[in-house]
């Protein structure tokens, strides 16, 4: 996740990292549950307790995701999704230092506000949403593209502009639109902005 999110792919359905964005050397990897078996830490139940809520939320599409710890070529990445593992830069599996991270990313509107969330929650629900973002895409045969004119539609908002209205980094491609609007709805509540809340009910529709 460049500054907090991963990049995203480029297929019909791209969406969390790819071979050709960064190089990933992956430290250890368990399932989400083993991790915690094991005494992962705090960044690791704040990322079950994400992934739980996603659960609950959205039905069984992350119910079997696997953590990470990784390096990353790009020293700015913070976490990234690929296949079905989240994983998250070892240098910053300290919550303090990733929150610390993510609050200065909020400030420069580059991502949305992380609420009282974590770094740890905020990046997990990032990444989160583009497993959802391409769950949902796959599963109703259209692009992530579709999902966020779908929203724009009931909004009477151009789907371009769509993006815009969440962060900066909304507005790299369309699987990083629906990323950061799961993540701005997650920290942020009934105070995430409302294309982030239509963004998410049309993923969530497609996938309950």
């Amino acid at each position: 996740m460049a500054k907090g999110s991963s990049k995203a792919g480029t297929g019909k359905y791209g969406g969390g990292m790819t071979g050709g964005n960064t190089s990933v050397t992956v430290k250890s990897s368990h399932p989400l549950t083993e991790e915690i078996s094991k005494g992962g830490g705090a960044f690791a139940n704040e990322i079950m307790n994400t992934r739980d809520a996603f659960e609950s939320e959205y039905g069984p599409a992350v119910k079997n995701m696997n953590l990470s710890v990784a390096t990353f070529s790009n020293s700015s990445v913070l976490g990234a999704y690929g296949g079905d593992t989240l994983y998250m830069a070892e240098k910053y599996v300290k919550n303090k230092n990733l929150t610390a991270a993510m609050k200065q990313a909020e400030q420069s509107g580059f991502h949305p506000g992380i609420g009282k969330r974590t770094g740890a929650e905020a990046v997990a629900s990032h990444e989160i949403g583009h497993r959802l973002g391409e769950v949902a895409a796959q599963k109703a045969g259209i692009s992530q593209r579709d999902i966020v004119a779908r929203a724009a539609a009931k909004l009477g908002i151009k789907t371009e502009n769509m993006a815009g209205h969440i962060s900066k980094y909304a507005r790299t491609n369309y699987g990083e639109t629906i990323a950061e609007a799961s993540a701005d709805v997650y920290c942020n509540g009934a105070k995430a902005t409302r294309v982030s809340k239509a963004i998410m009910s049309e993923v969530k529709a497609i996938l309950k």
